[in-house]
This record gives C-alpha cells, structure tokens and sequence, in this order.
C-alpha cells in the first residue's frame, strides 16, 4: 500500500510540473527567398507559418525581442522545383528544431509548409521554456532475474518485439557506391564493393580485409553491382551497370583462384539481382534513345555466346530495374511495390492497379547517369540531365519488405546530397504496409546495403566522409543483426 501511495504522489507532482511547463514562443522571420520572383512570396510564406504553428499550439510573438527562439526560413526554386528549409533558434543560437520539404509543383507548397510546421511543433515537444523544473525521474533498480543488455548493442525495438543489434562499423578510405554478396568461407563473408572506377573484394571475418582489386578504365563510372551464378559453377559473378560516357557498357566478373578477371564487357544493359536471398534472380532491361529505361525487364540467362534474356515482366507505371521488386499477399495474389518518383512507396495488383500510396518517403541515391538534354537547354540551363537511380527493395522469403530511407542536407533539382538514413523492415496486411522494425537514424548517407537472410543481418554500407576539393571522402561497412 505505501509503494502505491508512493507512485500516486509521484505521479500527481509529475503532472502538476508538465502542467506548468510552457511551450517555448517563437518569432517567425520573413523567409530569404531564392530563385522567385514573386515580391510578396517573403512575407506570404512568414503568415503561413505563422498560422500552421500557431495552430498547433506553438505560442508566436509579434517581435524577436520578446520571443524565445527565432524561426529563419529558406525557400529556393529552380524551374517548377523547389525546396523550404527551416531552422529554430533560441536566443543563445543554439538549434532547437530544423526541418525541410521539397516539391515538384508550385501546388504542393501549402502542404509543404504544414508538414514542416507540424516538424516543427514535434521538434520544441521536447523545449520549454526554463521556468518550472521537472522532478527527478526516480531510478528502477532491476530485478535479480531481469536479462541485461549492453546499451550499445541494442538499437531499436519496437511493439512486435523485433529489434536490431549491431557491430561497429569499420572505415574504409574512399567512397564506395554498391555492393553485393561474394562468398560463403571459412564462417566468413566475402563481399563485392565498387567506387565508381574500381571492383573490389573484401573478406568480412571479424575485421574487412580487402582481398581482390580490379580497376575499370578511367571512362567508365560504375552505378551498381548485383551478383548471381549463371554459370553454374557454384562461384557468384559481379554484375556491374556501367556507363561510358552516356551510353551504358556493363560488365561481367569473376573471382577465382584469389584475382578479378572480366568475363564480358560493353553490355547494353542496366542489371539488378531480385528476390530472396538464396533463390534471387538476375534481372536486365536496356536503355532507349529518348527513354531512360526502355521496355519491359527480363531475366537474364547464360547462352553459348554470352548472354540473353528471356521471360519479359511487364512493370506497372513508374517502375524500372532499380526501383521494384514483387511479392505475395497472405492469399497468394502477386503484388508489384515501387519506389515513385518522388519518393512514395506504391503497391500495385498484377494487372497495374494501384492498390496504395505511402505518406512518407523512401528510398533516395546519389549514384546517377547522364543522358544529353539538349532539347530542355532553354529551360534548365544544361546541356546534360541527370538520371537518379533508386535504393533496392528487399523482399525476403517471409514477405518482409526491406527499403532504406535517406534524408538530410537537400534535395534540388539534378543535385544531390543526403546525411542521414534509416532502414525499414515492414509487411502488407492486406491493404496496408506496416513497420515491422527499423534501424536507429545513422547520421550517414546510405550508399547500398544487403540482407543476408540465413543470418537474419544486415550489412550497411555507408559514406562517413564527403569528398572535398582538397579531401578525400570515406566510407564504412557495418552488420546489424534483426533478432
């Protein structure tokens, strides 16, 4: 009865505190405008704000001498594309809420500014202003048979008791774009890796050793590697899409007897392996004159004289090599997933239907080719356009469906740079995707990642460090084990 006592009393001065504390208040500067020129877009954006956060219970003042923090905004617009960042401050600078949308059409600006809003409001959840201090959380001394766990094994649980455990990361000078599994040895792991002029192999036994290294003429650009065993003879291939100049030039390779040796070059083909970890296909679809990714995607299969491919898959629309994949409903019903354009998740029925559309967005890459634009020239000032190719999507055996997601820094036009990721592990109820777990936020770009299914692990590859002017950029390899 006095531990109830106890709790009740905690409880009531707990409350009684959180009552009293008060949202920090927020000036709303007129926002720096780029790239428009609308003369009133400045101070239309500032009333828009301010009304969406002082909705949401954010307390705004009519001067920066009597607010709290100081919200500054940026908005930026190149052709029918744009991007908002804004950035909460309180009076000493400190950083107490960023956040940021794009868009695609002047007609998703309103809706940009609420979700940055409602960022926002989540972001000073946790920030009030100093003038009631909470009590002191009292400490719970486990039980003799509660399990412990080192804190930094564990980094995300979540309400269906899955949860990720992981190793540290090992740096790797240079940045790395893709990978893919090698070899099964010795209890070790053999990966692919590539930079964009170079294939390596590297030995994952406690430590990364690489172990092969081959490089690619000093006109190629690698974008992606996938393997598969096409020829039977037990020993995974790398399957490179590569790009010489702006037309494409993939290129086979072997690893035998501890060396790199080029099977095939000069392929006119984008690939990507698909399915389960140990039942996965490779795929291939060509690339068109005027259209980046032309056609249906086939599978792709040893001949006498190379290789051919055979059994078209027709995609549903949005879909290229790199952004679907497909699985099974609970009934047995095919279902196509793909990673839209502008970032949704989209499940579509055999036929093309589209059956749902994430809110949130996924998925996200650096890595792209180029194709000559001379006929937008007038429009977007360059000569060339960038084509972004997309993260892989995972289905495993069980129907799970692994997508990263890399946000962070700005996204704009043909240009590019993301700072943080996370990866999601989620299923189809039927009408829905569901999280099932997820990664805790790496404060890293995601370059490419695999899931070894027998081992139930994830290997991570990631960029640590940008390349500079005058700095070479890193990268790093981490496992996280999903328990």
């Amino acid at each position: 009865m006095k531990r109830l006592i106890l709790s009740m009393l905690f409880l009531m001065t707990l409350l009684s505190s959180l009552a009293g504390a008060a949202a920090p208040t927020a000036f709303v500067e007129p926002f720096k405008v780029v790239g428009a020129g609308d003369a009133e877009l400045s101070s239309t954006l500032q009333t828009l704000l301010v009304s969406r956060l002082s909705g949401g219970g954010v307390p705004v003042q009519d001067a920066a001498k009597d607010a709290d923090a100081v919200v500054k905004g940026i908005y930026i617009q190149l052709g029918k594309v744009f991007s908002v960042d804004v950035t909460v401050r309180d009076r000493n600078g400190a950083v107490l809420a960023r956040a940021f949308e794009q868009g695609e059409r002047q007609e998703e600006l309103l809706g940009a500014i609420t979700k940055i809003a409602q960022k926002l409001q989540e972001g000073l959840a946790g920030t009030s202003s100093p003038k009631v201090s909470a009590p002191a959380i009292p400490t719970v001394t486990p039980s003799p048979t509660s399990e412990a766990r080192p804190a930094t094994d564990v980094v995300k649980k979540n309400t269906a008791g899955r949860q990720i455990s992981g190793v540290l990361p090992q740096r790797l000078p240079g940045i790395y774009v893709g990978m893919a599994p090698a070899h099964e040895k010795d209890g070790g792991r053999e990966i692919f890796l590539i930079k964009e002029r170079s294939l390596h192999v590297m030995r994952a036994d406690g430590k990364m050793e690489q172990v092969a290294e081959a490089a690619l003429a000093s006109d190629d650009k690698a974008l992606s590697v996938d393997t598969a065993d096409l020829d039977g003879d037990g020993a995974q291939e790398a399957y490179l899409t590569v790009f010489r100049g702006n037309e494409l030039a993939s290129q086979v390779w072997a690893y035998k007897e501890g060396r790199l040796v080029r099977v095939a070059e000069n392929l006119p083909y984008f690939f990507r392996a698909v399915g389960p970890w140990k039942s996965r296909r490779l795929y291939a679809q060509q690339m068109g004159r005027a259209e980046d990714f032309y056609g249906p995607v086939h599978i792709v299969k040893k001949a006498e004289s190379g290789y051919e491919l055979a059994d078209p898959i027709k995609l549903p629309k949005f879909a290229n090599i790199f952004n679907f994949n497909r699985f099974q409903d609970r009934d047995g019903n095919l279902r196509f997933i793909v990673l839209h354009p502008d970032g949704f998740l989209v499940v579509f029925d055999a036929s093309g239907e589209e059956l749902w559309r994430s809110n949130d967005k996924y998925g996200g890459s650096e890595a792209y080719f180029s194709r000559d634009d001379q006929e937008r020239i007038r429009i977007t000032g360059s000569a060339v356009r960038k084509v972004f190719i997309e993260q892989r999507i995972t289905v495993t055996g069980d129907g799970e469906i692994i997508v990263p997601q890399n946000t962070g820094f700005w996204v704009l036009g043909n240009s590019r740079s993301y700072s943080k990721n996370v990866v999601y592990g989620l299923a189809w109820n039927g009408v829905a995707l569901e999280e099932v777990w997820q990664t805790n936020v790496s404060q890293n770009y995601l370059s490419d990642y695999l899931y070894d299914e027998v081992r139930k692990q994830l290997v991570l590859l990631e960029v640590v460090k940008k390349e500079g002017f005058a700095e070479k950029g890193a990268s790093a390899v981490s496992v996280k084990t999903v328990e």
